[in-house]
């Protein structure tokens, strides 16, 4: 079964700048996928397009079945905040509030016939917590938090609601060399329990590590011989 099938995706900036051109994708369920391409071929875009965060494009997006066309904007907030985590390159966590707080977050926006103790989500939060190695900083304020930190950080959050599929934009572009390692150690171990992970990289080590690997090229995807 798919998590994500796209076809014949087409989208163009207000410019007129076409960025995709009949893109077709399919992410299999527990599949570990990178996509690679140059600065301003789109894979970010792409990124929001199956995240839900960008709906202005003509072809067929399914997500885990269901056509993301015959959704509206509440039942897209409501399959987005379930079933999509988001590891961002830049981690946007909330300044005011604690590590813990913004880790919990996202479980406030959860459908309540879905939503199960805050005891439940904290303990989920701590386990990842000390296999991150952040438990120590739970009560820390983000200002306090190293890069590496953040990141980590970052990760737990979009992994808090159990998501079915990561999408994962440059989560080790700014790290050293051992905290990419545990953000990269992380989403392998996200896939082998049943996730569909999804890497945007300009890493070719980082991309050598997934499974399968895409190249986005002229509106176009690819298969990269990994």
């Amino acid at each position: 079964m798919y998590s994500v099938r796209i076809t014949e995706l087409e989208k163009e900036f207000k410019n007129g700048r076409k960025i995709f051109s009949g893109l077709n994708l399919e992410l299999e369920e527990s599949s570990l996928t990178a996509l690679v391409g140059a600065s301003g071929e789109g894979k970010t875009t792409l990124l929001n397009v199956i995240g839900l965060l960008d709906t202005d494009y003509s072809g067929q997006v399914e997500l885990f079945g269901q056509k993301v066309n015959e959704l509206n904007q509440t039942e897209m907030a409501r399959l987005r905040n379930q079933q999509i985590g988001f590891i961002l390159q830049e981690p946007l966590l909330i300044k005011n509030m604690s590590v813990r707080d913004n880790i919990l977050l996202p479980t406030v926006y959860l459908d309540k016939s879905l939503r199960k103790s805050k005891d439940y989500y904290l303990a989920r939060a701590e386990q990842f917590a000390d296999q991150l190695g952040v438990s120590q900083v739970f009560d820390q304020k983000p200002a306090t938090l190293s890069g590496g930190q953040k990141q980590r950080v970052t990760a737990i959050r979009a992994l808090i609601n159990d998501p079915q599929l990561i999408l994962a934009d440059e989560p080790t572009g700014s790290l050293d060399e051992e905290n990419a390692k545990i953000i990269m150690d992380l989403l392998k171990k996200l896939s082998r329990e049943g996730k569909t992970v999804f890497t945007v990289t300009h890493d070719s080590h980082i991309a050598s590590q997934h499974d399968k690997v895409l190249q986005l090229k002229n509106g176009n995807i690819t298969v990269k011989e990994n």
